[in-house]
């Protein structure tokens, strides 16, 4: 399946429309500080957002306690029996992050943020390369169109997480439904380089340069939207 047939895959799902509406985060107080050279390092860090949707992995000798994140992985040694890129490093700041969460988020919320995030991580766990980056064109329809549901609620929550206000609420719900797709299409351009991380595009073999260019645009016009908001 290649990425032109992932899109019409993609198409077919139906998207539930009601999400969790979130409060404007305080950017503004940033903007101010920092005024356009905000918008300069969000672009410079477009792969790092992206991350927060394709959920990038989570240290090693020191007294382990419980995580947060082992109640999504197991362990890191659990995590690392399958993606072998992982590093102890990415572990604790991905349990930073659910720790942020837990924070954040009133307890029904934080919840329910859990539920939908197991299914990001058990797909990490089932479909996804040594760098935790999976080929959404590889996975049965079955589960992709569970893991793209799972991803349409869950980013808001992401949104929040990293400061930003919701990408639900700043975009039509078209403009929403492609934000998902390119995401995806992002992710499995990765998975079908074998990279970690944003790759040159001039590297980028033809038969995937265009719908990786498409996505990546995209990416940054949602990027500039939420930076303005």
């Amino acid at each position: 399946m290649d990425n032109q047939h992932l899109k019409k895959e993609l198409s077919k799902i139906e998207i539930p429309m009601e999400l969790h509406e979130w409060s404007k985060m305080g950017i503004r107080n940033a903007k101010n500080e920092m005024g356009g050279k905000l918008k300069r390092i969000a672009k410079k860090r477009l792969a790092i957002a992206v991350i927060s949707a394709c959920l990038m992995l989570p240290t090693g000798a020191f007294a382990y306690q419980t995580l947060l994140a082992d109640d999504l992985y197991g362990s890191f040694d659990q995590l690392k029996n399958h993606i072998v890129n992982a590093t102890m490093e990415s572990y604790l700041l991905f349990n930073a992050k659910l720790d942020q969460a837990k924070g954040d988020l009133e307890k029904e919320e934080f919840e329910q943020f859990k539920t939908l995030l197991s299914v990001f991580t058990n797909a990490k766990l089932e479909y996804g390369d040594k760098n935790g980056n999976i080929d959404y064109a590889q996975v049965p329809a079955e589960k992709l169109e569970e893991i793209t549901v799972a991803m349409y609620e869950v980013q808001p929550y992401f949104d929040k997480l990293n400061g930003l206000p919701s990408s639900k609420e700043v975009l039509t719900a078209e403009e929403y439904e492609q934000y998902i797709q390119a995401l995806m299409v992002y992710e499995t351009t990765m998975a079908q380089l074998g990279i970690s991380g944003a790759p040159d595009v001039a590297s980028i073999p033809s038969e995937l340069q265009d719908e990786f260019v498409k996505a990546q645009e995209y990416l940054i016009f949602v990027n500039d939207k939420q930076m303005e908001n």
